[in-house]
């Protein structure tokens, strides 16, 4: 998560707020798709570090992901398999927390390799288009 990941991405954040989504797991990246699960061109991907908490406790995080435990570790996400985003918060260094219905939220911290200027890298980004 770098700063301008939020500069660039918090008018299409603050457009998903109140719409269904859709959780999609890549490996240990994320796909939150908005108003269909099939629908192309409106979603947030996430790349890792992430992590995953309900009501103050981690459930699971973006390191914890393995290809042997895969199935068992996507039964972690049922919650916001299908839900709505609630809001979204921003921390003071570029972080960002993405809240959801009954507690749950997604925290993404600020990365130091994707926060150099001269990076192309956005550890998360969001379109609707």
């Amino acid at each position: 998560m770098s700063q301008r990941d939020l500069q660039q991405y918090k008018d299409t954040l603050t457009g998903f707020i109140g719409r269904r989504c859709y959780a999609g797991l890549h490996t240990n990246s994320i796909r939150l798709r908005f108003d269909d699960p099939e629908k192309q061109g409106h979603y947030i991907w996430v790349d890792p570090p992430w992590v995953f908490s309900s009501s103050l406790e981690t459930i699971t995080t973006s390191g914890s992901y393995s290809e042997d435990t895969f199935k068992e570790w996507c039964q972690l996400f049922r919650a916001i398999r299908e839900t709505k985003l609630l809001g979204f918060e921003a921390g003071q260094n570029g972080e960002v927390t993405l809240v959801f219905p009954d507690g749950y939220r997604l925290f993404i911290p600020l990365d130091s390799a994707s926060d150099n200027p001269g990076s192309d890298y956005d550890q998360w980004y969001a379109y609707d288009v």
